[in-house]
């Protein structure tokens, strides 16, 4: 091909195969492939002919070949200055731009900046030559006339980097356009301050590319760096630098995706578990914080490692199964000699507390000794006698004691002949271990330390688009159980590990538990920050976690709708012949109980059926099922459940009965969706067979050996040690905050007339929200929108719904939301001090609640989570306080998953998303100062994906272990004085434990050096300091509480008592912050004392049940001994408070001559604590009023009575509205139709108040 007619030919080089018949410019070094017309048109630019005269100007210098290499290397730059002063002699301005002519003397002249604007941004800087000869000559001479090139270094190499020097210099003063740098020159120029990245530019460029919540696409990226261009940044990256960087960097410390083929057919991909368990370990941040041990804390419940499961439950042979003592490691399975003399066998390792500190402590097995009358021949293991044996009491492991058994004249103790499970309940076999070997994993350890890293795991379906169009993504996500629940709930704690929009959820968990026992068999070598040194790793799930359908699906149960709807229990609702159709919304006492269902698209199976009209419960079945309802049933376990599944399953192939198989489904509430694919391959197999029966019977025997798996059975059984029916517990988001008190909430808007919601949006708005954690309420929202709150709306519902419902609702529904808002704060209590009575007090709690919903209507009772509140006590047992296994933080995660998506070409979307997670993984390990060992070749794939689980890194020594440079792990330090907006996004700030009590707010300057006797304190208390008048002191406006509440004046506060005895805090409110100008805490910024106006309880407040407060006289209170904020309310039923008050109506941040009605209190002194408060409730929970408890029976009686009575006077009274008017009104079951009580607000309301 004859090359075109060019200006300067040899700056353009020839394309071939896809660039064939284009050109791409060597002097702009733009990476973009032109045509001929293109590249003519490229010529006539400004910016082109600079970078070409530049090019062909350093090239002439380069054809003059280099110097004798017994010269220094200084004349090369001397050489390279004097051309350069060479060429701007000649010419210095190029020929576009001719020296501008001199202003003539004293001519005053304007300039138009605007107008000459676009010549000035292409106007060079003239270069000084001059300047730059004298500072390669002043370098050549300080270099001296003797300096010799390195051996490591040619000539060439030497002169080829001077003339990159040179021409960056000359780029710098020409003002000419930096190129954007190529990835073999930015390796070339790395800096080690940013190292893995190779300079500042790109560390925060790809920092911005991979923020979990500000995914960039690839246009949008472009124009980040065309702003940057702008402002005058050089050395800005292409995006697909960018992109090369990123896959380099990932086969550095990054996580692999792995391609996976599911068993239903499907394509995912999973992102690789050990890689970032192992990055969590080898995080400084995170591992110091990992908990590998359970802790025996007596009656005091917080973390789940002090939690039944973790500490007694758990499979012992998954727990961490050693502990080093000394130069010794002891594990479990392994006999052991104490100090006493004694062999024991430990089970289990565990920790107490002593003096502050975790001591170590063994469940152990006692054993016998075998002897015969030639001498010890080996142990039993005695598994009914158990001891509890300190760390101290250990003296020799097994391979020491199997070295000095012989001179202990003691069995070997590699010779275990059996076990003894029961007193005299003769010998079995020892199964738990090779005897000779000992413990598996301390040959595979080879004498590294063994840790067992607990994960809750967790699976959601969301939406992966932003839209209303619903695109569903089944996410599985996890966050480490053995962090603290202050660290385990971030968002930047949970990891993502695989999503799809078209396989279902247990074909992808099929995924990840092959992953798991992968690494439960081998192990997981990860590099421990915290102790410097290689650790093996077992992942553990310690429950599965999710919403109830996933949770039903989980533990392949057949969902809420079944007739045994409980994934906990065997607990039975009504048959199907017997269950009635949705109550009616409108008449009676008829709720909405059995309006809404409970199940979502995991579960539910769409029907064009129409409904058959099935019998009313009569008294005695109302009676009976809502008794059985809240019954305590047989709990499932899992051996019985996978028997049931094996026998459902031979049973079908066996018989080929569809309907049977259906039927056992009904019968067991057993519904396996990994199963259910296989099993309607074989029905649809079988339903095509022709033939006799044994024909069919042979070819559905054939089909089912080449095509169904030999365990077609959910691989939620093969995860070692989990049990789906006892560890997945009640998820109290949407069990409770989206259950139930929705349920309510909106029960009670249905109900309410036009003008009773208004008086109910006046007092939410007049709400008094002080100590509650949020700000004031929108009434007009939580009314206007019942049907479309969130969880944190429903939080907000339990703690004021007391003090706004008081009148509105009859007094049943009442008395049901005081129960409720009394129970709430004990299920969300984050710290238990003594276990056995907080769960006593929940219990009555529970009960209470449930007997006040009986009492109102068993109607309630179709809603299976009301039934699965039962079940709470026993998991916060198993696995600590509630708040624990709540999903929030998982629920928050959801949108990360679908900023992922959105920002996809939506082809691959669990490939994508799983890299664009893995790449989120690896910003955060490199800016936490995570430990990784750099291996480019672990990753032979550009884009990081696998077909097969990579092995591990792993080196003993130190110096292998990189970490980012200072400068990249600087940029991301929590601020001190300045917030670092990347650092929070992260998750670095500064923990919440800084916290310092009494930390002293402003003082204005009209109270500042204050006498004691001009404040209040000195007022009402003068004698209380003897030299009190002798100081002075500043006022301030608030002080900081213990649990990092700022307190201002007229807050209302709870105060730790300092007598000796254990008695109530003390109540009061805040009247004056004093800090005395002489003392240490001034100068600390701390206050001293607080004036309170103290209060107490006076016993119960009528109809709310709760404590009103009666003022007691003054105190002064230590600033430090504050705890937190209460939340007081004004007793408004008392004194018939009304919406006669006003206040004004704010617009934009603006007051407006708009008014709106607020509640005006009478009598405002009379005050109620609000203990349905959520926030400090292990505080304001002890002054707790128990109400007195409801014959259960009684209360169901009566609800199930007036439930009948109900229906029969909306019976009767639609018998005698006319056929014709009937059609004229709307259906008494649609939702939005009014509903009313037949006991109504009016005609209750000489109930509701008391006689005047």
């Amino acid at each position: 091909m004859s090359t075109p007619s060019f200006k300067h030919p040899t700056v353009w080089q020839a394309g071939n195969g896809l660039h064939k018949s284009k050109w791409m410019c060597r002097a702009c070094n733009d990476n973009n492939w032109r045509d001929f017309r293109s590249a003519r048109r490229h010529e006539d630019g400004v910016s082109h002919q600079q970078n070409t005269a530049y090019l062909l100007s350093t090239e002439s210098v380069q054809t003059a070949g280099p110097l004798p290499s017994t010269t220094s290397h200084a004349p090369l730059e001397v050489r390279g200055a004097l051309a350069e002063v060479l060429r701007d002699m000649h010419s210095p301005y190029p020929a576009a731009f001719p020296p501008p002519p001199l202003p003539e003397a004293n001519m005053s002249m304007e300039l138009d900046y605007d107008a000459v604007a676009p010549a000035l941004e292409n106007f060079p800087t003239p270069v000084d030559p001059v300047a730059g000869l004298a500072a390669s000559l002043q370098e050549w001479l300080e270099s001296g006339p003797d300096t010799a090139p390195s051996e490591e270094s040619s000539d060439d190499e030497d002169h080829a980097a001077n003339l990159i020097n040179l021409r960056e210099d000359s780029e710098l003063l020409l003002g000419i356009r930096r190129r954007r740098t190529t990835r073999a020159n930015r390796e070339a120029e790395a800096d080690s301050n940013w190292y893995p990245w190779t300079d500042k530019i790109t560390c925060v460029l790809d920092i911005l590319r991979h923020l979990p919540r500000s995914i960039f696409s690839d246009d949008q990226m472009r124009i980040i760096l065309w702003g940057m261009e702008v402002l005058g940044v050089n050395g800005l990256p292409s995006v697909d630098v960018m992109k090369d960087i990123d896959v380099l960097l990932q086969s550095y410390c990054g996580v692999d995706t792995i391609r996976y083929q599911g068993a239903f057919g499907h394509i995912y991909y999973v992102n690789d578990l050990g890689k970032i368990i192992a990055q969590e370990i080898a995080n400084p941040r995170i591992g110091k914080h990992l908990r590998y041990y359970p802790e025996d804390s007596g009656q005091s419940l917080e973390q789940c490692w002090q939690a039944q499961h973790w500490l007694r439950d758990m499979d012992p042979t998954l727990a961490t199964p050693m502990i080093r003592v000394g130069n010794q490691d002891f594990y479990v399975f392994e006999p052991t000699k104490l100090r006493d003399g004694s062999v024991v066998v430990p089970e289990r390792w565990f920790t107490r507390k002593y003096r502050g500190q975790d001591v170590f402590f063994a469940k152990a097995w006692r054993t016998r000794s075998m002897v015969d009358e030639q001498g010890p021949k080996g142990y039993v293991v005695l598994e009914h006698d158990t001891v509890d044996v300190s760390m101290a009491e250990l003296l020799l492991s097994m391979p020491h004691l199997a070295q000095t058994y012989v001179s202990d004249n003691v069995p070997d103790p590699r010779y275990i002949i059996g076990v003894e499970k029961a007193n005299g309940s003769g010998i079995s076999p020892w199964t738990l271990t090779n005897p000779v070997l000992g413990n598996r994993y301390r040959e595979v350890a080879k004498g590294h330390r063994v840790v067992s890293f607990m994960m809750w795991l967790y699976c959601d379906d969301t939406s992966g688009n932003v839209s209303k169009k619903w695109n569903k993504h089944n996410s599985f996500l996890f966050t480490p159980a053995g962090l603290p629940r202050s660290m385990a709930q971030q968002e930047t704690n949970i990891h993502f590990l695989s999503t799809s929009n078209i396989a279902p959820p247990l074909e992808m968990l099929d995924g990840i538990v092959s992953q798991l026992e992968t690494y439960q068999t081998k192990g997981i070598w990860a590099w421990d920050a915290d102790a410097k040194e290689m650790v093996l790793v077992i992942p553990v799930v310690l429950a599965m976690l999710g919403d109830n359908p996933m949770q039903s699906e989980i533990a392949c149960h057949i969902g809420l709708k079944g007739k045994f709807f409980c994934r906990n229990c065997w607990v039975k609702g009504s048959d199907a012949a017997d269950r009635e159709k949705p109550p009616n919304t409108a008449g009676g006492n008829a709720s909405d109980a059995g309006a809404e269902s409970d199940v979502s698209a995991h579960s539910q199976q769409s029907t064009a059926k129409k409904p058959r009209q099935k019998h009313k419960e009569t008294l005695q079945e109302l009676v009976d099922r809502a008794q059985r309802f809240l019954g305590v049933s047989q709990p499932r376990h899992k051996g019985e459940t996978i028997h049931e599944l094996r026998t459902m399953f031979e049973d079908a192939i066996a018989t080929g009965g569809k309907t049977r198989y259906g039927t056992a489904k009904t019968r067991t509430g057993l519904k396996d969706n990994f199963l259910e694919f296989f099993m309607e391959r074989v029905f649809s197999f079988r339903s095509k067979q022709q033939g006799s029966a044994s024909e069919k019977a042979t070819a559905v025997k054939t089909f089912i050996e080449r095509s169904i798996p030999k365990e077609p059975f959910s691989p939620v059984w093969k995860i070692k040690g989990l049990d789906p029916h006892q560890d997945t517990p009640v998820e109290i988001l949407h069990v409770i905050l989206l259950g139930f008190i929705k349920y309510l909430w909106r029960d009670v808007i249905s109900r309410l007339k036009p003008e009773q919601k208004a008086l109910l949006i006046t007092r939410l708005n007049s709400f008094n929200t002080a100590g509650l954690g949020f700000s004031p309420l929108a009434g007009q929202t939580l009314v206007q929108y019942a049907g479309s709150l969130t969880g944190r709306d429903f939080r907000v519902i339990s703690q004021a719904a007391p003090f706004v419902l008081y009148d509105l609702v009859p007094i049943e529904c009442f008395e049901t939301w005081l129960a409720l808002s009394a129970m709430v704060p004990l299920i969300w209590q984050p710290a238990i001090n003594n276990l056995e009575d907080h769960l006593h007090q929940l219990e009555q709690a529970i009960e209470y609640f449930l007997s006040c919903t009986a009492r109102w209507t068993p109607r309630w009772f179709n809603k299976p989570k009301f039934h699965l509140l039962l079940h709470l006590l026993a998991h916060i047992r198993r696995f600590g306080p509630a708040i624990l296994f709540a999903t929030e933080g998982f629920e928050s995660f959801n949108a990360v998953v679908r900023d992922h998506s959105v920002h996809s070409n939506r082809l691959a979307p669990s490939r994508d998303i799983g890299r664009g997670m893995a790449r989120c993984n690896r910003i955060r390990h490199l800016l936490s100062g995570g430990f990784f060992k750099p291996d480019s070749s672990s990753s032979d794939d550009s884009d990081n994906t696998a077909q097969q689980l990579r092995p591990l890194p792993f080196s003993d020594n130190h110096d292998d272990w990189r970490i980012a440079g200072p400068y990249a792990l600087a940029i991301c330090k929590p601020g001190i004085t300045r917030r670092n907006v990347i650092a929070d996004y992260l998750g670095f700030a500064a923990p919440v434990d800084d916290i310092t009590p009494g930390t002293a707010g402003a003082v204005r300057s009209s109270n500042q050096d204050k006498r004691w006797l001009m404040t209040q304190a000195g007022h009402h208390l003068p004698d209380i300091y003897p030299d009190a008048a002798r100081q002075k002191y500043n006022l301030c406006d608030s002080v900081t509480a213990a649990n990092g509440d700022i307190c201002l004046l007229q807050s209302f506060i709870l105060v730790s008592s300092l007598a000796e005895q254990p008695c109530l805090p003390i109540i009061g409110r805040i009247v004056e912050v004093l800090q005395s100008t002489s003392s240490i805490s001034a100068q600390r910024g701390d206050a001293d004392s607080v004036l309170l106006e103290e209060f107490v309880p006076a016993g119960p407040a009528l109809r709310y049940r709760l404590p009103s407060l009666r003022r007691q006289g003054w105190r002064l209170v230590n600033a430090k001994t504050i705890l937190c904020q209460v939340n007081v309310q004004h007793n408004c039923f008392a004194h018939r408070c009304d919406d006669k008050g006003s206040r004004t109506v704010y617009q934009e941040r603006e007051a407006t001559s708009h008014t709106r009605p607020s509640i005006q209190h009478f009598i405002p002194d009379d005050l109620i604590l609000n203990t349905a408060q959520m926030r400090d409730a292990i505080h304001v929970q002890r002054f707790r009023l128990q109400a007195d408890p409801l014959d259960q029976p009684r209360a169901i009686l009566e609800g199930a009575t007036r439930e009948l009575e109900a229906q029969k006077a909306k019976s009767n009274s639609e018998k005698e509205i006319p056929t014709a008017r009937k059609r004229k009104q709307p259906d008494s079951r649609s939702a939005l139709a009014p509903r009313t009580h037949p006991l109504s607000s009016a005609s209750t309301s000489s109930l509701l108040y008391p006689p005047s």
